[in-house]
């Protein structure tokens, strides 16, 4: 059963938010931490001064080199790797042969650094692949009082009269957090961070690192996107959307 005080799930806010007029959503996915695989950059975008930069290079072509659960944290420097200090693990890695390429640009526009946590939205249309962020410009309301409270509090003067009186006795009003029955579900904004129009786009193919599955959309310069996934089924669901099937 799905959580009713959620927000509605990346597909629905893609189509409504991102996608345009006529515009096909073939899938969208949050992701919330990555890090480089670039030539001559090491996982964080530094410049790469070691053996381990090249090794972190050479994944990128599927030789192996670095365990991806810890890459961040060889990387960050630090022998205490622990708890809160530990960098997070990789959702998603952007790859290419060189600092400039296509995956590197969209790096400055994402709101978080290679190897920190945040919240980015990837969608993958007919058209393009976008990454962007969702936002609520709404401040975070007091809670309501419920209705029940309300009704507890009826000879205080609590209830308004009418709607929710009507509401309390019909047992047809609820509160799920910031979701109400009857009203609108709200939807965050979206703001378009950074895109690669389709004709950038040379392929997407599976593909695994450490035997991971993931999904790899490459671009006409070599660079491309690695979106990891916790199992096979994902992976190849991923696939099948991209393929246009429902």
């Amino acid at each position: 059963m799905g959580n009713f005080e959620s927000l509605p799930g990346p597909g629905l806010i893609a189509r409504l938010r991102v996608c345009r007029p006529g515009e096909q959503l073939l899938w969208a996915v949050n992701r919330t931490a990555f890090y480089l695989d670039v030539e001559g950059l090491d996982a964080v975008g530094n410049p790469s001064k070691s053996l381990l930069g090249r090794g972190v290079r050479a994944v990128g072509r599927g030789v192996g080199g670095f365990t991806l659960d810890v890459v961040g944290a060889a990387l960050l420097g630090g022998d205490d790797v622990t708890g809160l200090d530990k960098p997070p693990p990789p959702d998603h890695l952007l790859f290419g042969p060189g600092p400039g390429c296509l995956a590197h640009q969209a790096v400055p526009s994402i709101p978080f650094a290679p190897g920190k946590r945040g919240v980015v939205l990837w969608v993958l249309t007919a058209q393009r692949l976008v990454v962007a962020r969702t936002w609520d410009p709404e401040p975070a309301a007091e809670p309501r009082k419920s209705l029940l409270g309300k009704a507890v509090s009826f000879g205080k003067g609590v209830v308004d009269f009418g709607v929710d009186a009507a509401r309390i006795i019909a047992g047809s009003h609820h509160d799920h957090g910031r979701n109400t029955s009857g009203q609108p579900v709200p939807l965050p904004e979206v703001t378009v961070l950074h895109e690669f129009p389709r004709a950038r786009i040379a392929s997407i193919t599976p593909f695994a690192r450490e035997s991971r599955p993931c999904l790899r959309v490459s671009f006409v310069d070599g660079s491309g996107v690695d979106f990891l996934f916790p199992d096979e089924g994902s992976a190849r669901r991923a696939l099948d959307l991209t393929n246009g099937a429902r």
